[in-house]
This record gives structure tokens, sequence and C-alpha cells, in this order.
């Protein structure tokens, strides 16, 4: 069984593979083992990027997927996702 990790690289590379070149906006993704984190990121320019980061979490009891968006350059960004990343896994930031 695929994870969802699985899917998006799967998807990412048809994306970044369509027109027999690079697209005008490449698109990247990093995650984790198990699943809990998904980040969808492109570079706008050399130094920034946006995150589009997906936490999977359990709120209430239930299971849920906390979205948030960040951008910027890529250091600041990038910290501030994990950050917030973090504390939604309710791990010490």
């Amino acid at each position: 069984m695929r994870d969802a990790m699985d899917v998006l690289e799967m998807w990412l590379g048809e994306y970044n593979g369509r027109g027999g070149g690079r697209p005008a906006m490449p698109l990247g993704s990093k995650g984790e083992a198990g699943g809990a984190q998904l980040r969808l990121k492109y570079h706008p320019t050399p130094d920034t990027i946006a995150i589009l980061h997906l936490v999977a979490v359990l709120r209430d009891g239930q299971p849920a997927i906390e979205v948030k968006s960040f951008a910027g350059p890529v250091t600041e960004a990038s910290v501030e996702a994990g950050l917030w990343a973090s504390t939604q896994l309710g791990r010490r930031p």
C-alpha cells in the first residue's frame, strides 16, 4: 500500500515532467516517516521559498489535517514552518 508521501512524489514527478521539460514553477516536497507531515514547496527565486505544510493530527480524538502556508526567505520560512509543525504535533519547538 502506498502512503501519502508516495502519492505526492508520483504526482510531483508527473507535474514536473509535463511538457517535455521543466515547468515554469517546478515543485518539490518533503515528508517524514509515517506520513505525519507533508510539505509542498517551490522557490519563486533562488533566495525565497513558498511552503504549503500539512500535518496529520488528532483533535478531540478525531483525525484532522492542519494546513498552513509559509513564504519568504528560505531560512526564515523553513524555520517558521518547522516550528509550527512541531507545535501541531505536540513536540517542543
